[in-house]
Parts: structure tokens; sequence; C-alpha cells
């Protein structure tokens, strides 16, 4: 019996000990992985990390909290650098005032496409960014896929006092809030002078080609017809079914017809060509360009000789509405998820708690003034795109400048909710069905 208890004494005194020193190996793995990790770059996916241009060298990292942004690539790059000195802007804005987050900020629009469903399970998959900013047009798309984290700030308050109301109603999906509302855009109608136009006035300059566009503008002249409650998913059925909307849009752009009876609005001369209409703006004496808020604030950046007489609602119908598109900050689902062992509960909250220092910093009037007023560059200049905001537009400059004015009255009269779901995997068909039936030419 004094040789079994004896054993077994021995047996759990080894125990104890064994457990003892892999739980001291245990911690020693996790502060050698933590302060010895490879480069950001190294570990994330070709592209994410814009091809290693942020340095690695990061202040206090074993402090630091590490925040990985990717920007919606798709707005003026006036500079012709990638929208790199924007990124840097924002970096450097960030980074003054929370010093405890090392922010490393992407968004090229000749490395990343946020319209392609694979490339958003890479941007928002568990190697990927911590925060995307994204069309809503496919916020229904992501939260199928479980990409997106449902109420990623709720100390933000999405109302009408805060931000555009059809921005709100963009980022919410099935009774949840998914995102927070960055910019909004539409195809808006601006009567065009110009000082240096030699040629005589057109009627309209604008595009009705392409897989997004056309099927944009039948929406658009979709709920003109019927009313912005009409939308639903029966709206987008193939091939359409409402003969009364296809007669709309053949009638506006019937009025791009030139004299030797050409028409660069259904062929494919503006066809994702915004330099074409541009160029056809200035040379014009005065004209009609239907075309996003930030491609008129091109042309006026491009001839400043430029002149915005009036800005309205497409004639799509009587109705007058316009249907508008919102960008939204969205958070990376896999963030919220300690998916290894050494991750602790205080590691995943700080992580947490810098994405939403970013969503509220990057959404406030303060900085979308600077993001439209160019705040980043060297020269002045202004971008004219449309902040969800609504702090932004009771700012003195902004409401002083008779475009963004204009611009802001029609929205505020006639702007509605675009989709946010559906319209993604059907936008090829569509388009394919409403350029047949109006005889458009082929691409």
């Amino acid at each position: 019996l004094f040789l079994y208890c004896y054993t077994a004494a021995i047996s759990a005194h080894m125990l104890v000990s064994v457990v003892l020193l892999l739980l001291a190996s245990a911690t020693a793995i996790s502060a050698h992985i933590q302060k010895h990790s490879a480069p950001i770059s190294d570990v994330y996916p070709q592209g994410l990390m814009n091809n290693g241009e942020y340095s690695d060298e990061f202040s206090d990292y074993e402090n630091a909290v590490e925040l990985r942004v990717l920007i919606y690539p798709y707005i003026p790059d006036l500079k012709n650098d990638g929208l790199k000195s924007l990124r840097k802007y924002i970096k450097k804005e960030f980074e003054a005032g929370h010093p405890d987050i090392t922010l490393h900020v992407d968004g090229d629009p000749s490395v990343h496409d946020p319209y392609s469903t694979d490339n958003l399970k890479t941007y928002l998959g568990t190697n990927g960014y911590d925060v995307v900013e994204v069309d809503t047009i496919l916020l229904g798309e992501m939260v199928k896929l479980n990409l997106v984290e449902p109420h990623p700030h709720p100390g933000i308050p999405l109302d009408d006092s805060s931000f555009l109301r059809f921005a709100v109603d963009a980022v919410r999906y099935k009774g949840h809030v998914y995102g927070i509302p960055t910019l909004v855009c539409a195809n808006f109608l601006a009567a065009m002078t110009s000082e240096n136009g030699k040629d005589d006035a057109v009627n309209l300059i604008g595009s009705f080609r392409g897989s997004w566009t056309l099927p944009g503008h039948y929406l658009n002249a979709y709920i003109n017809k019927y009313g912005a409650s009409s939308m639903d998913d029966g709206v987008l059925s193939n091939p359409p079914e409402h003969s009364d909307v296809l007669n709309s849009i053949r009638q506006f752009s019937d009025t791009c017809v030139r004299k030797d009876g050409s028409n660069p609005c259904t062929d494919k001369t503006y066809k994702d060509n915004t330099s074409a209409q541009i160029n056809d703006v200035i040379k014009s004496k005065s004209s009609h360009f239907l075309a996003y808020a930030e491609v008129i604030g091109q042309a006026l950046f491009t001839d400043p000789s430029l002149k915005v007489t009036s800005v309205k609602v497409p004639p799509f119908g009587g109705a007058g509405y316009l249907q508008m598109y919102t960008d939204a900050l969205v958070a990376n689902r896999n963030t919220y998820k300690a998916t290894c062992w050494w991750q602790t509960g205080t590691r995943t909250k700080a992580k947490k708690n810098a994405i939403q220092k970013f969503m509220a910093f990057y959404t406030s009037g303060d900085f979308r003034y600077k993001y439209a007023f160019c705040g980043d560059m060297d020269f002045k200049c202004i971008r004219y795109v449309l902040p969800a905001c609504s702090a932004f537009y009771k700012n003195t400059l902004v409401h002083w400048n008779s475009f963004y004015t204009q611009l802001y009255d029609v929205m505020m009269t006639s702007g509605t909710a675009g989709p946010n779901h559906e319209i993604y995997y059907k936008k090829d068909c569509l388009d394919g069905s409403i350029s047949t039936q109006l005889k458009y030419p082929p691409l």
C-alpha cells in the first residue's frame, strides 16, 4: 500500500510539472509570435497592402493596435497617383488623433475592385481588411456570405439629422444596420456652358451603355413611373416587362442624336469613357451633361471656364424621383472573432474600439469637408463627391458653393435609396435585354 501511494504521489507531481512546463512554453510562444510576427505585407494576400507601400516599422508594436482599411477606390484621382496622396493623408490625420492605433490604408483603382464578390470574400476574409468602404448595392450579397458585422458602431446615430435619409435606408438590410454611410452618388442632369467651347450646343452628353449603367437608368425610370415605394425584386425580372419604362428611356436617349444621325450616348463612344464625355462638354458652347456629380466636377477641374447653370433630375418620367446609391464602411466579421488561442478578449476588444474610432473619424463632417475639398493636395481643388453626413452641407464654404447647393437641393427634394441586393446577379442579363428591346447598336 505504501509503495502504491508513493508511486501515485510521484506521478501526480510529474503531471503538475508537465502542465506548468506547457503553460510556460505557451506563454513564451505567444510572446514570441506577437513580437516577431512576419510583416503584414507577408501574411496578407497579394494586392491587399498595395504591394508593400506602407512601412512595417510600427511605433510601439507590442501595444499599438493595427488597423487595416480599404477605402472606396473609384473617386476622382485629380493627382493621377492612384489616390496615394489621399491614403497618406487619411493615415496622417487619423493617427494624429489616435496615436495608439497604427493605420494602414489601401485603395488603388488600378489594383482594387470592390464590385466582385470574389474580391469581397478576400477583402473581408480571415486575412483581409478590418474595415472596407463598399458600394451598398452589394450589401445583401455580403450579408448572405456572412462577411460583415451587423451594427458595427451603435454609438453613431443613424437618423435624418446625422445622415441623408436615403443613405440611412441603404445600410439597412432585413431589419439590421450593416454599415456607416460615407458617400452618395447619382446621375444628375447638369446644364453646362463653356467660354472656350467652339462647337454648337448639344442636347445631351452621357452614357446609356454598360452592365451597371443601363439597368440603373431602367430602375430610375421605373420609380418615376410607379413610385419609389413600388420597388421590389420583381422589378428586376428578365426580360423587363414594363414597355412604358423602356419608352421613357428611349425618348430621353434619343435627344443625344447628332446631326449626322449618330448617337454617342447609345453606341460605344461614351461607354466607360468619362474622358470622352468631358472633352465633348468642354468643346460645346452649351450642353446637358448626364453624369455623377464627381464626374461633372472633373469637367470643372479640367476647364475652369465651365459653368453649371442648373442641376435637375434626369427626365425619366413625371414623378421627379432620383435614385441614389450609397457607399459605406463595413466591418469585417472575422475581426470580431478570436480565431487563435493566444488572442485574448482584451485584444479583440481593442480592435473593435479601433474600428469604431476610425468609423467615427472617417464619416465626420470635419473630415468629409477635408476629403471633398482636397485637404490632401498641394493645390486648390474640389472633388465634388457627395458626403452622406448632413453636417457637411452646413459648412459655410459648402453652403456658398453654387454647384453643391444645387446638388443638395435636388437630393433633398428627389432622392430615394437605390437597391442594396439582387441587382449584382441580374445586371448583365438586364443590360442585354434592355439594350436589345431599345434596339441599341451592338458593342
